[in-house]
């Protein structure tokens, strides 16, 4: 069995000028499609030497082919990406296209491709025993629909490396588990009624917070239904009660379940500092997770693929990720931040306030705490009364 772990390098994307021009268009910068975000995340692995560990082996993104995309999108959509990546305008709002989240702007196309080949290789290269584990920054675009684009993602990598899975291995078990601040609508919807795909997803539910989904009751159809799993949280929810609903729901379905493949969306965007999300995760969470799912992974199948997801906040992101790639790498993180990667922060407008791995600890104000812990309960016991008995689990 290999023990280096894949790390997908996205300089194909990054030499498009995409993003840039789409900057210039609207004046401001796209959330997720932005050159800043995109620099600061990748050369933080870059600057700190991690890529030149032996255990680590760096492939080339790739653009996904059109039947790659096209098990799970419509050959329609797909025709409509491709003539906005030439700078089409044809059937815009049918497909969800040209909106804040999912702008039209030059190579769209290609943007949206690339993490999609990625994400196949990725899944492919650890099942076919080529590495331990794989990891993509810039995949795990969970919202995007069959036929149309949504919350800044265009394809649905997720769920096409997924597919392409079942498609060579069909009686194969897969377990998708999203922590993404956002439900994981999209991937959800495309294995609704598949047994043979467990769908977790650990996210914020609040009025009026995107994309509206992700309630314990949506629980699957027909011989799906019990592996559609979602643990809703209410804003301001901390590590303490993330990781209570963590081992009280998604542990159990884990060994239950005993997938054959595992498949993490991480996201970035449930810490505390992301400025699209009301979560108060810290940096420890995040390398608790990946320890445990690390963990997990080890005594079942081994094998693990790891896509980065959302997080608006680049500095957080970056080291999110960074961090994940080193558990998932067995290697060791640098005691302090590179300062060239500080100085690329400060040149994008992002100060670098903490030079470190870790965060300050921050409480929850006491009147708000009893309120989220009800809530966070609340979501447990609903799980627990709808998916356990089908898994045969004592609740």
């Amino acid at each position: 069995m290999p023990s280096r772990t894949a790390l997908f390098d996205p300089s194909n994307l990054l030499a498009m000028d995409g993003v840039d021009d789409l900057e210039r268009m609207t004046g401001e910068p796209n959330p997720y499609w932005n050159r800043a975000r995109l620099e600061i995340t990748w050369n933080l692995p870059v600057m700190t030497g991690m890529l030149d560990h032996e255990n680590i082996i760096v492939e080339q993104m790739r653009q996904a082919t059109r039947d790659e995309l096209n098990l799970f999108h419509d050959y329609s959509f797909i025709e409509t990406l491709e003539l906005f990546g030439n700078m089409g305008t044809a059937f815009s709002s049918r497909f969800g296209l040209d909106t804040d989240d999912c702008p039209v702007f030059h190579q769209v196309d290609k943007y949206a491709g690339l993490p999609v080949g990625a994400t196949v290789d990725a899944t492919m290269g650890v099942v076919e025993g080529k590495y331990s584990s794989a990891m993509s920054y810039f995949g795990g675009m969970h919202h995007a629909k069959e036929s149309k684009a949504t919350g800044f993602c265009y394809y649905n990598d997720c769920a096409i490396a997924i597919k392409k899975y079942r498609e060579k291995h069909p009686n194969k078990r897969v377990l998708y588990l999203d922590t993404d601040v956002h439900h994981g609508d999209g991937t959800q919807e495309a294995f609704y009624s598949d047994p043979n795909v467990l769908t977790i997803s650990l996210h914020e539910l609040s009025l009026g917070f995107f994309p509206g989904t992700g309630r314990p009751e949506e629980l699957g159809i027909g011989e799906g239904k019990g592996y559609s799993v979602n643990i809703p949280f209410p804003p301001l929810t901390g590590d303490v009660e993330f990781w209570r609903a963590f081992e009280e729901v998604v542990v159990p379905l884990w060994h239950s379940y005993k997938p054959d493949l595992v498949f993490w969306d991480v996201g970035a965007d449930a810490h505390m500092n992301d400025p699209l999300g009301d979560l108060m995760l810290t940096l420890d969470t995040y390398h608790r997770l990946s320890i445990t799912v690390k963990q997990l992974v080890h005594l079942g199948s081994r094998k693990l693929v790891v896509t980065g997801g959302g997080g608006y906040d680049p500095v957080t992101a970056a080291k999110v990720w960074a961090t994940l790639l080193a558990d998932l790498a067995d290697i060791a993180l640098p005691p302090t931040l590179p300062v060239e990667w500080i100085e690329l922060c400060k040149k994008y407008g992002f100060e670098v306030t903490r030079d470190g791995w870790t965060d300050v600890p921050t409480r929850t104000v006491d009147w708000h705490q009893p309120k989220i812990s009800r809530a966070v309960d609340e979501a447990i016991s609903k799980v627990k009364k709808l998916i356990f008995p089908i898994h045969g689990i004592e609740g």
